[in-house]
């Protein structure tokens, strides 16, 4: 075995070790994840601002992909013609749950949002296939927001919808583009994240609206209920928040 091959080994039993250790020390049945079905006393804490009881010990889910799921799950998988799916960085734990489904799957990533200028028109994802699309805290980092949207509506097909996750502060009336100074981070605190090109505020809806979208807000985890909410932790709607999107 090759050195590098050794140290990725090592790497990869540390974190093996550590996962299980966190699972026997976080061992209860307070919180639930319905990814991987396993419960804790609590989950582990998270993110550039750290979110207490957030992240599944075991698939490393977190409110806004738990939520996701349970929306998937109740709304839309076993749909007439909602076969075709088109995920962009979506989080690999739940495309091994979508995998188990009868339903297409293609990748991409925001790499590719981010080059739409300089790839060839036949390079291109083909348009007016996907029936559902999901775009997870992606928006956020693209750099063209308009070419994007543009983009999205393009690969829909007739009847599709995009679901958009997003990171939005539902205090700021508007939208904030390029935070890059500490001012800014000071003054967006905990809803700024790196590379995040804007923090979209309480017109993100109407923002979507301008685009060419029809757009349906949809707070999932209200539906559910409180206790569904507290035993799965999906979140205060920061993150979690689902915009359906069809274009007009």
């Amino acid at each position: 075995m090759m050195k590098g091959q050794i140290r990725k080994y090592s790497i990869l039993r540390f974190f093996s070790f550590k996962r299980m250790i966190l699972k026997i020390w976080l061992k209860g049945d307070k919180v639930r994840c319905n990814i991987c079905e396993s419960t804790f006393k609590r989950f582990r804490s998270f993110g550039h601002i750290v979110r207490e009881n957030a992240l599944c010990p075991n698939c490393y889910s977190t409110e806004s992909t738990r939520l996701l799921w349970f929306y998937l799950k109740n709304e839309v998988l076993g749909q007439k013609n909602k076969n075709n799916f088109l995920c962009f960085n979506t989080e690999s734990i739940l495309i091994e749950k979508l995998k188990k489904h009868n339903i297409n799957i293609t990748y991409s990533d925001v790499n590719y949002l981010n080059r739409l200028g300089e790839i060839h028109p036949e390079k291109k994802l083909k348009g007016g296939k996907a029936d559902v699309i999901l775009f997870t805290h992606v928006l956020e980092y693209v750099k063209n927001e308009e070419a994007v949207f543009e983009e999205l509506k393009r690969l829909l097909r007739t009847g599709g919808f995009v679901l958009i996750q997003t990171i939005v502060n539902w205090e700021m009336d508007r939208t904030y583009d390029n935070p890059k100074t500490s001012e800014d981070r000071d003054r967006l605190k905990s809803y700024f994240e790196p590379g995040a090109q804007r923090i979209y505020g309480y017109d993100f809806k109407k923002l979507l609206g301008r685009a060419g979208f029809k757009v349906e807000k949809i707070d999932y985890a209200d539906q559910l209920g409180t206790s569904a909410k507290k035993y799965y932790r999906l979140g205060d709607g920061t993150r979690e928040m689902i915009f359906k999107c069809k274009k007009i």
